[in-house]
């Protein structure tokens, strides 16, 4: 049991980095910080990050900008590379071309020059586990998406940290996340539970509570808002790759017929179901696409 609590402890101050990092990409990324937030030394926080991730916290780093830097290259076709390199958190155009080049195999330039559907091909190429195929199951769904466009406002809440493409863990989270909420008197139904997806930067989904603007929460909460916004909306069943395969057709169909592009990497979903009670491929979902005029 000891050991239990402890893995769940370290996961913990693991996902809090991970958080840390994905909400300060552009900014100047110490290891003492990351320290500082896992409350670490910096050597067992390097030598923990690397068992749980597989990867050091300067490798995660550097191919959370890379990923995020293609995805803003596929959202903005037109804002300058200098600028991209800039919000993805590298220190000057140089250093962004050079690290673009040994991830991804081409120049910045040479993605800029690609069609949408090769860019992504150039970013699934480093993503072997991502089979974004579009399956019979999604081309039946693709059918009856039933998209909107709807407006919300924004959505504070807490949330927990799961894998992208394990929707056994996905639903674990949605449990626990559940119980901490019912420990803490917050109390939820089902309708306040979300998901919000990151597929394409760090494989991470958060599995997120909704709550009152005003309410306070304890400070060990990882706290998050939903941005206020326009987005595009479709209901889908099934698991990532059917959601993932949705947004590929969106973007490559709908949206430009219609006049609109992504406005940002994150999309969420809500649910007709209790997502702790409900495995996450037999969900009824509404997923959330940010998007903006053309």
């Amino acid at each position: 049991m000891h050991d239990i609590e402890t893995s769940k402890e370290h996961k913990k101050r693991i996902d809090a980095v991970i958080d840390y990092i994905s909400k300060n990409i552009n900014n100047d990324i110490s290891l003492q910080a990351l320290a500082q937030v896992a409350n670490y030394s910096p050597f067992h926080l390097q030598k923990l990050f690397k068992q749980l991730t597989g990867e050091s916290p300067k490798q995660y780093i550097l191919k959370i900008r890379l990923e995020t830097a293609l995805l803003l290259m596929v959202i903005h076709p037109y804002k300058p590379l200098k600028e991209i390199a800039l919000d993805a958190g590298f220190s000057s155009p140089s250093v962004f071309s050079r690290a673009v080049k040994n991830y991804f195999g081409i120049s910045p330039e040479e993605i800029r020059g690609c069609s949408p559907k090769e860019r992504m091909q150039v970013f699934k190429s480093k993503k072997p586990k991502a089979t974004h195929q579009i399956g019979i199951d999604a081309k039946n769904a693709i059918i009856k998406l039933d998209i909107q466009i709807k407006k919300t406002e924004t959505i504070r809440g807490f949330y927990l940290i799961a894998p992208c493409d394990d929707i056994a863990k996905i639903q674990e989270s949605f449990k626990e996340l559940l119980q901490i909420a019912i420990t803490n008197d917050l109390l939820p139904d089902y309708k306040k539970i979300y998901g919000i997806l990151s597929p394409h930067q760090g494989n991470i989904y958060k599995t997120f509570v909704a709550v009152n603007k005003h309410q306070q929460l304890p400070k060990k909460f990882n706290v998050t808002e939903i941005k206020a916004g326009k987005y595009v909306t479709f209901k889908i069943r099934g698991d990532i790759k059917e959601s993932i395969a949705a947004g590929h057709f969106l973007y490559h169909n709908w949206l430009p017929e219609n006049g609109y592009k992504i406005a940002d990497i994150v999309r969420f979903e809500v649910f007709s179901e209790n997502p702790a009670t409900t495995p996450y491929h037999k969900l009824n979902r509404e997923v959330y696409v940010p998007v903006e005029p053309m």
